[in-house]
């Protein structure tokens, strides 16, 4: 019991995960995943240009109240945040035969979320390709997108 409560205590201080977003377009899906990285302490990381259709802009709502306590840092360029951070990502990606439960995923490792709109690059893609694992997409939804 004693040791769980300071793996917890430690977990609370320092994020355990790190979080990319690879060009995200939806304002409200960047809001909605930095109050889930908020409520679970992991460091989210927005790459790329923010570029968002002007009836976006008032979509932060819903993570406004958490924002000042989230770990959440913007960056212009994914390689650069990866440099930055110094470990090898995961990439969650569609297509991929390894599914998160037969990976090893352990504190602070990176996971990368690619755009609603498209793939992880394929640079990307091809410098982590032992390490793309995907959901499975069993129900009708279109896609995984948040």
């Amino acid at each position: 019991m004693l040791n769980k409560f300071l793996i917890n205590a430690e977990l609370s201080k320092n994020p355990w995960l790190h979080l990319i977003l690879d060009r995200p377009r939806i304002i409200a899906n960047i809001a909605a995943i930095s109050r889930l990285a908020c409520a679970v302490n992991i460091a989210l990381h927005v790459c790329g240009p923010l570029i968002f259709e002007r009836k976006d802009k008032t979509r932060w709502h819903s993570s406004l109240d958490y924002l000042k306590e989230t770990k959440i840092h913007f960056h212009l360029d994914i390689r650069r945040c990866i440099k930055l951070i110094n470990r090898k990502p995961w990439l969650i990606e569609i297509g991929s035969i390894i599914m998160p439960l037969q990976t090893k995923i352990s504190i602070n490792d990176v996971l990368i979320l690619g755009p609603e709109n498209n793939n992880i690059s394929a640079t990307i893609q091809k410098a982590y390709i032992c390490k793309i694992i995907t959901f499975p997409h069993l129900g009708p939804a279109r896609s995984l997108n948040l």
